[in-house]
């Protein structure tokens, strides 16, 4: 994960944004395994302690929503042109 906020102009704040939450879920899910504590969360409306080997759905999930960020992402940054900018 990277120490400090990238600079990005002409790509959407909503995809570097939810990026972002991906990778600190998956910081955080880690931090818990090397200390083996358990992760608290919500579910079925109930808060639960779970062991992270329980989180591995959301992990994938998280991981693979991160792949996808990122390829959308990288079109905006091969862009010649800022979103926000008229073309030449």
């Amino acid at each position: 994960m990277k120490d400090e906020f990238p600079l990005a102009p002409g790509i959407p704040m909503h995809l570097l944004t939810e990026r972002g939450l991906n990778e600190s879920f998956l910081d955080v899910v880690e931090r818990h395994r090397r200390e083996d504590l358990p992760v608290v969360v919500r579910r079925a409306g109930k808060v639960v302690a779970l062991p992270v080997d329980q989180l591995l759905p959301e992990m994938t999930k998280a991981r693979n929503r991160i792949a996808e960020l990122t390829a959308e992402i990288e079109k905006y940054e091969r862009s010649a042109f800022s979103v926000n900018e008229t073309p030449r």
